[in-house]
C-alpha cells in the first residue's frame, strides 16, 4: 500500500512552513484566553506554540492525515484538542474567537465552500488570519511536475488525475471572502523565496509534502520512477552554487473579521 503523509518526516522537513507559521502567530495581538481552530494542524508545533500563547484559552487542532494527528498528539499541551477531520467537514457553529492556518489551504480546491464553513465556525467579531501558497508560488518544482506527468511515460496514468492545490492571488481571494460574509478584509501576497541549505532539506520538502499525492495517485510500479524523475529534474533547476537549493515561494496572507 503506497503511503500517504508522513507525519514525522514532515516534521524533520518542515523548517519553512514553521518560519510561516511563527511569524503570523508572533503577530496576533491574543488577550490569552482566546478559543483558536487551526485548520490544517499538521504535526502540531504551530498548534503548541498557539497553546502558549493563551493559557486561560484553547486550541483545537484539525487535520484530515491521521498520520500528522499522531505526530501532533506528541505535542499536546493541556489546552490543546485534535481531531481527523478535513477543513470541508467542519462542523463548528459561533464556537471560535480566532481561526489560524498556515501552509495548508492550498490543499483546499473549493474555497466557496469552505470559506462559509470557516465563518460559521467563527464567533461574531472573530478573527481570521491564515497563510498559504498563492499565485507564483513553486515556479521551479511545478513546472517540472506538470512536463513529467504529460510525458509519453505517465501521460495515461495521470489522464483523470485532478490537479491538488489552488493558488491564488490576492485580489481573486478578497473577492471570494466578501462573498462569504467577511469584512475588514486585508489580503496580501508575500514573497518568501528560499534557498534549502542542502540536497537532504531540498529533497526532503518535495518528498514531504509535495510528491504525495501525485506518487499516491500512480500505480505501485510507477510511483518509485516518477519521483526519481521529479526529484532528478527538480534538483538540476534549482541547485545553486555551494550546494544550496533555491525555489519561490509566494504566500497569500489573509486578514479578516467576521460580521
Amino acid at each position: 500500500m503506497k503511503k500517504g503523509f508522513d507525519g514525522e518526516k514532515y516534521e524533520k522537513f518542515s523548517a519553512p512552513q514553521q518560519e510561516w507559521g511563527s511569524k503570523v502567530i508572533d503577530e496576533l495581538a491574543l488577550k490569552g484566553d482566546e478559543h483558536i481552530l487551526d485548520l490544517g494542524c499538521g504535526n502540531g508545533l504551530l498548534s503548541a506554540k498557539l497553546a502558549e500563547k493563551v493559557p486561560d484559552g484553547k486550541v483545537t487542532g484539525i487535520d484530515s492525515s491521521p498520520s500528522m494527528l499522531e505526530q501532533a498528539k506528541k505535542h499536546r499541551k493541556g489546552n490543546m484538542d485534535f481531531l481527523l477531520c478535513d477543513i470541508t467537514e467542519l462542523d463548528f457553529e459561533d464556537e471560535f474567537d480566532v481561526v489560524f492556518s498556515n501552509a495548508a489551504l492550498h490543499w483546499v480546491k473549493d474555497h466557496s465552500f469552505a470559506l462559509r464553513q470557516i465563518n460559521r465556525s467563527m464567533k461574531s467579531g472573530g478573527i481570521m488570519r491564515v497563510q498559504f501558497a498563492g499565485e507564483g508560488n513553486c515556479m521551479n518544482l511545478i513546472p517540472v511536475l506538470k512536463g513529467i506527468m504529460f510525458s509519453p511515460e505517465f501521460k495515461d496514468d495521470f489522464s483523470s488525475f485532478e490537479w491538488p492545490w489552488y493558488m491564488p492571488g490576492a485580489e481573486e481571494y478578497g473577492d471570494l471572502l466578501v462573498r462569504s460574509g467577511f469584512m475588514g478584509i486585508r489580503a496580501w501576497i508575500e514573497n518568501a523565496d528560499r534557498n534549502f541549505p542542502d540536497e537532504e532539506s531540498y529533497v526532503g520538502w518535495i518528498n514531504q509534502p509535495s510528491l504525495v499525492p501525485f506518487v499516491s495517485f500512480l500505480p505501485e510500479d510507477k510511483a518509485s520512477l516518477f519521483a526519481k524523475r521529479v526529484i532528478k529534474e527538480a534538483k538540476a533547476i534549482a541547485e545553486q552554487e555551494g550546494g544550496t537549493y533555491f525555489e519561490y515561494f509566494r504566500r497569500l496572507n489573509v486578514y479578516a473579521i467576521k460580521k
